[in-house]
């Protein structure tokens, strides 16, 4: 259970770096991926893919000496990511020799892959691509939900980048088209890819391609009789209007936003609206030069990015907590009851109030696992949880310490106060009667004076309530014994 935490905790900072990592070099990008992944999953190979109408290609791989370099190509299906590909979704096999049905399979065959993970990366709802990590050794054990639920995580955080780039190649091919067409505005103004028009100083259009008629929905003469006003999304209105004063003064010379219009059949279309001014020899404006982009799709396709990203963080948070609390008892775990000990160790310090520590031992929980099974064992367990709760004060921390030991720690408690918490603690435990056979708890108490102690410090204030629990244990068990140091 620690080991899981720490693992958690651990890719929880490194997806956090990976998240913090700059656009545009990929190369850089998918080798950060490729390290962080080999190195938490204790894989040598690593790869990121792309998969395209059956081709699959390295665009990415590590180590670059293993036999597979970056660029080359494979047949889709004569790799372990094919399975990814029909299934749609995470693979992990910890042991491909042991499949009889893998054996014959082209990598099996030429490499001897043992274990292989992976997960498929998005790009605007479609597979793009894997990033998979294999190696020649078998795992001893099939990989666990939490490096299933890290590997997937690094394939949406990746699949994000990639997202994010599209959409800035999108957005910068946008830009690029408006400087073009307007260097080549007459020749190219009526057969324009993008939709272009010329508007008045007052907002009545002067001239429209059929680009954007087709996006607008109305046709040439219809446009022209009207003005961009009529057609623009009330929200949108006034803010479009600042940008043309800002224009008609003289104070830019051209501006764009992402703006809301009506189309004839009473849709919203989400467009891309850049426009520059064009004056006359003595300054005054001419007309303004319009180009009209529809980026629908492409707002669709920020807010399911925003929505993933919620979720990743909704997960990061789930993981978070999962890295704080045990999962069989929902208590605190070691790791919050080590923190907050030296926390409140400090703090009672300063404030020169005591602080106690009570450690509970279940008495022959081994026994009571050896005849009733482990299932058994883990509901006498969450019990036993349940029935120190309402014992333990909010402002106090009761944690699962490992196994069927539990640790209770009690801020400013002095020794008489923390001694009848744990005697009630005893009672409570031994007061269930909803299991297969009554259990007990033997318990230790210590208390120290964080002020008063010499060379005083947290991990002997939980030494001395385990030596306690042991002393409890030797007297007999079911029982308290305390110390003081």
């Amino acid at each position: 259970m620690e080991n899981r935490a720490d693992f958690s905790l651990i890719g929880l900072r490194e997806l956090h770096q990976l998240s913090l990592l700059p656009g545009g070099d990929f190369a850089q990008l998918y080798a950060a991926y490729l390290g962080v992944g080999r190195r938490l999953l204790g894989l040598s190979i690593g790869i990121v893919s792309r998969i395209k109408e059956g081709d699959y290609e390295v665009l990415a791989v590590q180590p670059g000496d293993g036999g597979i370099s970056t660029g080359d190509h494979f047949l889709l299906g004569d790799t372990y990511c094919s399975i990814v590909v029909s299934k749609q979704g995470s693979v992990a096999l910890h042991h491909v020799g042991e499949l009889k049905e893998m054996r014959s399979h082209p990598v099996y065959v030429g490499m001897k892959l043992e274990s292989y993970i992976a997960v498929p990366v998005y790009v605007q709802g479609e597979i793009f691509g894997t990033l998979n990590f294999s190696d020649p050794a078998p795992r001893h054990e099939p990989f666990s939900i939490e490096e299933m639920e890290f590997l997937e995580l690094m394939g949406k955080s990746l699949s994000q980048a990639l997202e994010q780039d599209h959409l800035d190649q999108q957005r910068q091919l946008a830009v690029n088209k408006m400087e073009e067409n307007i260097a080549l505005f007459e020749g190219a103004f009526r057969h324009a890819a993008i939709g272009m028009a010329i508007v008045s100083p007052q907002g009545g259009w002067m001239r429209v391609n059929q680009a954007l008629c087709n996006i607008l929905g109305y046709d040439e003469q219809t446009l022209l009789a009207s003005d961009f006003q009529t057609i623009t999304h009330p929200d949108d209105l006034e803010k479009d209007l600042n940008h043309v004063q800002a224009l008609l003064a003289g104070r830019r010379s051209n501006y764009w936003m992402k703006k809301r219009y009506f189309h004839q059949e009473g849709h919203i279309v989400w467009a891309l609206l850049a426009v520059s001014i064009v004056r006359n020899a003595d300054g005054t404006p001419r007309y303004f030069l319009s180009q009209i982009e529809d980026v629908s799709a492409q707002v669709t396709a920020e807010r399911a990015l925003r929505q993933k990203q919620d979720e990743l963080q909704q997960l990061n948070q789930e993981l978070a907590n999962m890295a704080r609390t045990d999962p069989l008892t929902g208590l605190h775990n070691r790791l919050v009851l080590i923190e907050r000990l030296h926390q409140e160790f400090r703090r009672c310090e300063r404030s020169r109030e005591p602080i106690s520590v009570v450690f509970m031992d279940v008495d022959y929980f081994k026994q009571y696992n050896d005849s009733y099974g482990h299932m058994e064992g883990d509901i006498a367990l969450q019990a036993v949880a349940a029935a120190l709760r309402p014992v333990i004060r909010d402002t106090d921390v009761l944690a699962r310490y490992g196994g069927e030991e539990f640790v209770a720690l009690l801020p400013t408690a002095n020794l008489q106060a923390a001694e009848r918490v744990a005697e009630r603690c005893r009672l409570a435990v031994a007061g269930i009667t909803t299991l297969k056979k009554d259990v007990n708890l033997s318990v230790g108490v210590a208390t120290i004076m964080p002020y008063a102690t010499v060379a005083a410090d947290p991990e002997a204030l939980l030494s001395a309530a385990d030596q306690a629990l042991y002393a409890a244990k030797e007297a007999g068990r079911n029982r308290v014994r305390t110390a003081l140091l």
